[in-house]
């Protein structure tokens, strides 16, 4: 009965908004912030560049100072390079762009295909020497191709670069999606192209093996407390609202892997621990990036398709950026904040824990959960048990063969907001009705 609802739901030609309480926060999004996919966010001074795929454009920039709202500038370069014309002259459009700070100079890698769906794919960067803010479209100049893949003869995909810049100076550049898996190889950070150009350390970090077409790309990467984090997108994206992705992590000790989940299975295994779902109406959050801004907060940008807005012909579900702040655990795993886009949050200290709670596991329906003295848990017809230390809470609730499930979570934004993981791993979101 649940699928044949699901496929109702997906058939039909008007908006989804899925449950009949939404999470708090979730379909927020700033101005000049629609028609987004594939973003890359990084902050220079305090000013915030975002680049991104949109529709045949090469790789729109948008700034902002307050994250509420984008100006739109445009392409960054008005035409396709030469190189790029004659290698694929038939490509639809330059996609998912990853900008990086080298010195002064912006360099911004992006990619190509003969066609969706195929291997057959280029990375290349641009690069602006000397940017100006107040001008950000001057300057860029194309410094060619940084690496292929050819229709027929490669297994991986050159597409969705990513660049991670070491304390050191090294480069890392990942890349691939569906196919035989994202991959990582090492950057020359005076050419911007590859260290090893017969390809001796490429090396393969991550893959989807529970999905016969292998459906993962968009990697993000950053370090932290000295791990490397690896964020993916799983799933299908650019369906609307028919769209599949979420996002999801592992970490290494390397930047080059191994990679592993919070359970411990390589990520080219499969190994993966979910960071985001959808939570209508914002669906199939994916493609993310992730930085630390100048004020110490972890943020992840990514796409999402805003079930509220028509997209395109029959499609629901409006390409839309959004900007989420990262939580982490006390074992060191990100965990999903509130959008800093949404200005609805109360202000102040919350009136303590005892109250009402709107309580969301594993992005789906939302429940009105009531923490009452006494350390009693309702939730309808439900009764468990909720303890606090500190910050953190414990929920307990009871299973029918006897004995409770656990979500462990931890309070933040003032108290308005908990945040964790159950037992099996799920993500446990919920915040305070005022």
């Amino acid at each position: 009965m649940l699928a044949l609802m699901t496929a109702l739901l997906l058939s039909q030609s008007g908006p989804l908004l899925g449950p009949a309480e939404a999470f708090p926060g979730d379909g927020a999004h700033a101005e000049g912030a629609q028609g987004v996919h594939d973003p890359t966010v990084f902050q220079v001074g305090d000013t915030f560049y975002a680049f991104c795929t949109s529709g045949n454009g090469f790789s729109v920039l948008r700034t902002s100072r307050d994250l509420l709202r984008w100006k739109v500038w445009g392409p960054v370069l008005p035409e396709t390079p030469e190189w790029l014309r004659k290698r694929i002259p038939q490509h639809r459009s330059l996609w998912a762009p990853d900008c990086i700070r080298v010195g002064r100079a912006l360099r911004m890698y992006y990619c190509a295909s003969e066609r969706f769906g195929g291997n057959g794919s280029v990375i290349g960067f641009a690069e602006n020497p000397d940017p100006n803010p107040e001008k950000p479209l001057q300057g860029w100049v194309d410094r060619g191709m940084v690496l292929e893949s050819v229709q027929g003869v490669d297994t991986f995909n050159a597409i969705d670069p990513e660049v991670l810049v070491l304390p050191d100076g090294r480069q890392f550049l990942f890349f691939g999606s569906y196919f035989a898996g994202l991959y990582v190889q090492e950057l020359d950070p005076k050419t911007g192209k590859l260290k090893h150009p017969d390809h001796s350390d490429r090396t393969l970090v991550a893959r989807n093996t529970m999905d016969r077409g292998n459906a993962l790309e968009a990697a993000a990467v950053i370090q932290r407390d000295g791990w490397t984090y690896l964020f993916v997108s799983y799933g299908l994206a650019a369906q609307g609202v028919r769209s599949t992705y979420r996002i999801v992590v592992g970490r290494s000790k390397s930047p080059t892997g191994p990679f592993v989940d919070s359970n411990g299975v390589p990520m080219v295994d499969g190994g993966h621990t979910v960071v985001l779902r959808g939570s209508p109406p914002m669906f199939a959050p994916g493609h993310c990036d992730v930085l630390r801004a100048s004020d110490g907060r972890w943020l992840m940008p990514y796409h999402f398709y805003d079930g509220r807005e028509h997209w395109h012909g029959d499609v629901w579900g409006l390409p839309t950026l959004q900007i989420r702040e990262l939580l982490w655990s006390e074992d060191g795993w990100p965990l999903p904040g509130l959008p800093v886009e949404w200005v609805g949050r109360p202000k102040g200290r919350a009136p303590g824990v005892e109250g009402v709670w709107l309580h969301q596991a594993d992005f789906g329906r939302v429940l009105r959960v009531r923490l009452e003295p006494g350390g009693v848990l309702r939730e309808g017809d439900r009764t468990g048990r909720w303890t606090r230390s500190g910050d953190r809470l414990t929920l307990e609730w009871p299973k029918p063969e006897g004995g409770y499930w656990t979500d462990t979570v931890r309070l933040a934004y003032d108290g308005w907001y908990y945040v964790g993981r159950n037992d099996a791993g799920m993500v446990i979101r919920g915040f305070r009705e005022p």
